[in-house]
């Protein structure tokens, strides 16, 4: 799932009152990107019951994001990997690259 359809989750707001007394329906409701917002008086007291398969989404769409953050921002090793993208098409023609197969393979 791509990063935009993680962050277009349907929110659906309850009470705390609706909570207690509709509980099964309404945690049911929280499926896939359906996610529940408890509102209370005070923001901080505010919940979000989400789906765990779309938190788990979440979590590693923003792991894989931190990482490649973490990558642009080391010049050095960046602009290794852009001097390395500017020879892989021909690389690749020249047959001077191996599948991940062949290079994982146990002799």
């Amino acid at each position: 799932m791509s990063p935009r359809a993680l962050a277009n989750a349907e929110i659906q707001e309850v009470s705390r009152t609706e909570l207690r007394q509709h509980q099964s329906a309404l945690l049911r409701r929280a499926r896939g990107q359906k996610v529940l917002l408890i509102k209370a008086h005070n923001e901080e007291e505010e919940r979000v019951v989400l789906d765990k398969q779309y938190f788990d989404q979440i979590r590693e769409k923003l792991e894989s994001l931190v990482e490649t953050l973490e990558i642009a921002m080391d010049r050095k090793l960046f602009n290794q990997i852009l001097a390395a993208a500017d020879t892989l098409e021909e690389d690749l023609r020249l047959g001077k690259l191996h599948s991940l197969e062949e290079a994982l393979a146990e002799d």
